[in-house]
């Protein structure tokens, strides 16, 4: 039985046009009475209506060359009704009892009698309720082609375990209160048994240490040259002031109040025998004291390497001159530099209209992203909402420069966001280059000027289509660059391997860490006193690949770890074991031991210290204009693939709840509020 698509459209879809007729009005109408289709080839942000839409100002020759519809819509559907007559269709039709690929295909040439034409295309733009209607109809979309569940299933001991493991956070939290509120302190003998453990770093896996760690039993001592953690994530937010730095940031000394000592200051050296590691201070009140800040050395038990990386420009000439976007530093010059690009532009040099002065003022707001992972697709989105705020007309405080703006992003594969699944990769390109941002894939940047960037890329086949070995050299103009491609390990890193055993480095300069976290040690007795977490780290999953280096990653690297000194694990051993047998008696055990924790774990079947497993709960990334993707999922196990404005919703609830103290949740949620009714704040201080 044969039957037109235009007819399935009236059984599957009978609800459609009621539903969303009301959200054409202004845009357009048709003028015969059909139901409304689902667009087949959806755009984040915007959906293509089955007929074109034209506006006064486009030129009236296009209408005429549509010419006319060959068949009107009544002789279709009266020979659909003839169709119908001869093979009766049954009471019910179910949407998998219809064989798609033997409909004959809707061919039809729009007249003018298609189409009420409207005031001008910025008018269509502002239909909000067609555009997140048409947005959320695009998650059909993405849910199809959701990978089907791996075999292995949800990861349910795993799942089990950190449930475990929050209860036994919540008892130390809970245990920690009277200490924090100076109700009680630490006995003499307590202080004496506690192990001191010094962490270098203030990143995800170093907070999510001090939050976990049990300072009852272990002694911290923070070194880090920022005297602060950052939420990384919305670091792209306040490069273009949606949110302020203030808002994502927590000081070490809040995130545990039983820290013992926090020095701001790097890591130089370490001596893995002596167990002790060099400290040189930052120079502070460097204005007003010359002289050159003193360096301490640290006595440990356990040192925590979760020093980070850095941005990796090696061996491109002049990509030191670029902004980076790692820390909150970097996110404050980068948005002092937009701002001076903005008034670079608006000078009375290139005020006029000549060719010349038009192409200068469009080099110098012409804002060049180099790397198309999370950090700088974020960066472009955010960088459009930006722009699209600050040119408004009237409101806007450049509006002048609406049509001199370029946001070009540049990636070395042939994918954005290679990270996330297929489908989501190709919605952020769409999205992207539907606001208008250059998206140049499959191209190398080999070297950065001050106002220009050479790029070699990759030739595409003019015949196939197909990309090629062959490389073509261009140069590019711009008026600022923001390397977010790649990254390396930090100076200490270095330091450390050469202590280490030759085993301990990996191919790209990391540490190389057993299931445990610990790296390989040149002697047996020194196993266990040195830990490796986060980008410094290369851990294998177990499948012969290596984590990824995000913050998800480091962040429960961090918690696993604090577990582990808690719980008393001798880790000079493998596998850790607990440092006393039940039929020993307290007093023949290690001053360490804890008979409350033993018993819990032996509950729990940990008498061995489990190995470290990364549950993967998904990926998330802002594409501007209240879009973003959300990848939903448990393990290998996937739960939802969202693009648009629902994806949109659930990137910014995750990042609220993420936020690492409620202060921090209140003043994101009040920047957020402030940004959208009252505009980016662009001053420069």
């Amino acid at each position: 039985m044969k039957l037109h698509s235009h007819f399935l459209a009236v059984l599957l879809v009978p609800h459609s046009q009621s539903f969303l007729t009301p959200l054409y009005q202004g845009s357009v109408k048709f003028s015969h009475s059909i139901p409304f289709v689902p667009c087949t080839n959806l755009r984040v942000g915007r959906c293509r209506l089955p007929t074109r839409q034209f506006s006064t100002t486009e030129d009236a020759q296009k209408k005429e060359d549509l010419g006319r519809t060959s068949k009107t819509l009544e002789e279709i559907d009266a020979k659909l009704l003839e169709q119908i007559e001869a093979a009766p269709l049954p009471s019910t039709i179910l949407k998998e009892d219809i064989n798609v690929d033997l409909m004959p295909p809707l061919e039809l040439t729009p007249s003018d009698e298609d189409f009420v034409f409207v005031g001008s295309e910025s008018e269509m733009k502002r239909d909000e309720s067609l555009n997140f209607v048409s947005s959320e109809l695009s998650i059909w979309k993405n849910l199809r082609h959701t990978p089907p569940p791996p075999k292995t299933g949800l990861p349910f001991e795993l799942l089990l375990q950190r449930t475990w493991d929050t209860v036994e956070d919540i008892y130390v939290h809970l245990r920690r209160i009277p200490y924090e509120k100076g109700l009680s302190t630490l006995s003499e003998e307590a202080e004496l048994t506690r192990k001191t453990v010094v962490i270098l770093g203030s990143g995800w896996a170093a907070h999510a240490l001090m939050k976990v760690a049990d300072c009852n039993k272990l002694r911290l001592i923070v070194v880090s040259p920022s005297n602060h953690f950052v939420f990384t994530p919305m670091l792209a937010s306040a490069a273009v002031g949606t949110v302020e730095y203030r808002s994502m940031t927590e000081a070490v000394r809040a995130a545990n109040p039983m820290i013992n000592q926090f020095l701001e200051g790097k890591a130089t050296s370490v001596d893995v025998k002596k167990q002790t590691v060099t400290v040189k201070l930052n120079n502070l009140l460097d204005e007003f004291h010359e002289k050159e800040p003193p360096e301490v050395t640290i006595d440990y038990d356990h040192l925590i390497v979760s020093v980070g990386c850095k941005v990796d420009d090696r061996g491109v000439p002049g990509a030191k001159r670029a902004l980076r976007l790692k820390c909150t530093e970097d996110a404050r010059k980068l948005r002092e530099a937009v701002g001076e690009c903005f008034e670079f532009a608006s000078r009375p040099d290139v005020a006029d209209s000549s060719p010349e002065s038009t192409k200068e003022r469009s080099r110098r707001v012409t804002f060049f992203i180099v790397g198309g992972g999370p950090t700088g697709v974020e960066l472009a989105g955010e960088l459009h909402d930006l722009f699209e705020d600050v040119t408004r007309p009237y409101k806007g405080t450049y509006p002048k420069l609406a049509d001199s703006i370029r946001v070009i992003l540049a990636h070395s594969g042939p994918d954005l966001v290679p990270q996330f699944d297929e489908n989501l990769r190709e919605e952020a390109l769409k999205s992207l280059k539907t606001k208008g941002v250059e998206v140049i894939l499959n191209t190398r940047v080999t070297e950065v000027g001050d106002d220009f960037a050479r790029l070699s890329s990759k030739v595409i086949d003019s015949e196939t289509g197909e990309v090629t070995e062959e490389r073509e050299e261009t140069i590019l103009p711009v008026g600022l660059t923001v390397w977010c491609a790649g990254t390396a390990p930090v100076k200490f890193v270095e330091e450390l391997l050469s202590q280490l055993s030759p085993e301990a480095r990996y191919q790209d300069g990391r540490v190389k860490v057993d299931r445990w976290m610990r790296p390989p040690m040149k002697e047996g007795t020194e196993v266990g006193s040195v830990i490796v977490l986060g980008d410094a780290a290369a851990h294998d999953d177990g499948t012969g690949e290596l984590l990824p280096a995000t913050a998800q990653v480091a962040g429960q690297q961090g918690a696993y770890v604090a577990r582990l000194l808690d719980r008393g694990y001798d880790l000079t051993i493998t596998p850790p074991l607990l440092p006393c047998e039940e039929e020993i008696i307290q007093e023949t055990c290690d001053v360490f031991y804890d008979p409350a924790m033993t018993k819990w774990l032996r509950f729990r079947g940990l008498e061995m210290a489990p190995p470290f497993g990364f549950l993967n709960l998904g990926m998330l990334a802002y594409l501007g204009g209240g879009e973003a993707l959300s990848q939903v999922q448990i393990g290998d196990y996937p739960l939802l693939a969202w693009a648009g404005s629902v994806g949109f919703v659930l990137w910014r609830s995750v990042y609220l709840v993420k936020q690492v103290a409620t202060r921090n949740r209140m003043l994101v949620t009040f920047d957020w509020i402030k940004s959208n009714l009252f505009g980016r704040d662009i001053t420069r201080l």
